[in-house]
């Protein structure tokens, strides 16, 4: 688990949460409008909204707050080029409607059209400088975006503006949590839990840390929490199983890890992980077996390959061994490791030749941190004799 995973989690998040209605509503026909896309019923929210613009003798800014809840409607269906359309109408109907703004933001966001969604939060910050939402969703973009310093400026006025919630100090969590600022983020994901048990970002964050600093105990802690609020969040098996790895627990990081992949069957990491987590509890035809399935499901990640290839050469399968590190090279070149991993199974292969030709490429990178190693390596030891490997060693 890893701050990029986390913020990919964030982003999936500022995509679907609601935004809190805060314009004043001047007619029945809004009120009602309003209301449908509020409780969530997004088409009949759309069906309400367009008989009232049809019905007319509405003034601009009654119209205005229509086509914005229109516009959350069509949000909420996943549609948002008529979302960003009627968001579009409202600001031209009432060019201060600083939630019309925040609700094409929205759409951005979802689109990841970052630059415009930060465009529309800024005017509505324009518009209205005590607007929250639009604070908090210019930090949680922020923060996606990875601009730490600007993400916790704009959270903390969100926080400032509202110390209850909860959401705004999950994500400044985030952000400290990126720039290593680990008690700061511990401090805002327990205020977060605190005032929502079952803020899940919080409980993944705070154990993400603990895990990180090595308190395990209180790390599983969190990690049985967030399953007991989310049990289909595969985040939380999958990091709980690293902590069950890093105690020599590998039977129950890999019932953890078959967990995350029976709600996640593709990603490429949980196969990966298991497959090593296989190796260390001995077990090499089930490593062997996730490291292929890792390796179907994305053929052109370079991973795989390579664990696979190291597995190949401690089964003594040297050839199969060599076929995968030469994958795994065309798909990320220039790898000393790369290269030096292919010279020790050619080596083992007893093909001098093609050894010497991968130290060579190896050494000739300037990158290799102590090639003094070739004169005590064992895997050389079937090329020692040959003319190619002294030269190497005399070079």
């Amino acid at each position: 688990m890893s701050h990029g995973i986390i913020r990919a989690l964030g982003l999936v998040f500022i995509s679907v949460i609601a935004i809190v209605f805060c314009a004043a509503v001047p007619s029945d026909a809004a009120e009602g409008c309003k209301d449908l896309a509020l409780s969530r019923q997004f088409d009949k929210a759309v069906a309400a909204c367009t008989a009232a613009i049809n019905a007319g003798n509405l003034s601009k800014v009654a119209l205005a707050d229509i086509y914005t809840y229109r516009g959350f409607a069509h949000k909420g269906m996943g549609d948002t080029v008529k979302a960003k359309s009627d968001f579009g109408q409202a600001i031209a109907l009432d060019p201060a409607s600083d939630l019309s703004y925040v609700g094409r933001a929205q759409a951005y966001e979802k689109e990841r059209n970052y630059a415009a969604a930060r465009a529309d939060l800024s005017k509505a910050i324009e518009i209205n400088p005590l607007n929250l939402a639009a604070f908090e969703h210019r930090g949680m973009l922020s923060y996606v975006e990875g601009k730490y310093a600007e993400a916790l400026t704009d959270l903390g006025r969100a926080i400032e503006l509202d110390p209850n919630n909860a959401r705004s100090l999950t994500f400044r969590g985030n952000a400290y949590a990126a720039l290593n600022e680990n008690q700061k983020a511990l401090d805002d994901y327990t205020r977060a839990i605190n005032l929502n048990p079952k803020e899940f970002l919080s409980l993944l964050g705070r154990a993400f840390i603990e895990k990180k600093t090595g308190y395990y105990d209180e790390a599983i802690a969190d990690y049985n929490r967030l399953i007991e609020v989310a049990p289909k969040f595969w985040q939380a098996y999958q990091g709980r199983a690293e902590i069950y790895a890093a105690q020599k627990k590998y039977g129950k990081g890999i019932e953890d890890l078959g967990r995350a992949i029976a709600i996640n069957p593709s990603d490429v990491l949980l196969y990966s992980q298991r497959g090593m987590m296989y190796i260390f509890d001995g077990k090499p035809d089930n490593a062997l077996a996730d490291f292929t399935k890792a390796i179907a499901i994305k053929p052109d990640n370079p991973g795989p390959y390579f664990a696979r290839a190291v597995l190949y050469k401690d089964l003594k399968r040297y050839d199969e061994s060599a076929a995968d590190i030469k994958k795994c090279m065309e798909l990320k070149q220039g790898e000393v490791a790369s290269m030096m991993f292919l010279a020790r199974v050619e080596s083992l292969r007893k093909n001098a030749p093609e050894a010497c030709r991968w130290i060579k490429a190896a050494l000739d990178t300037g990158r290799l941190k102590d090639p003094r190693f070739l004169t005590n390596e064992k895997d050389f030891d079937y090329i020692r004799s040959s003319p190619c490997f002294q030269e190497l060693v005399d070079r």
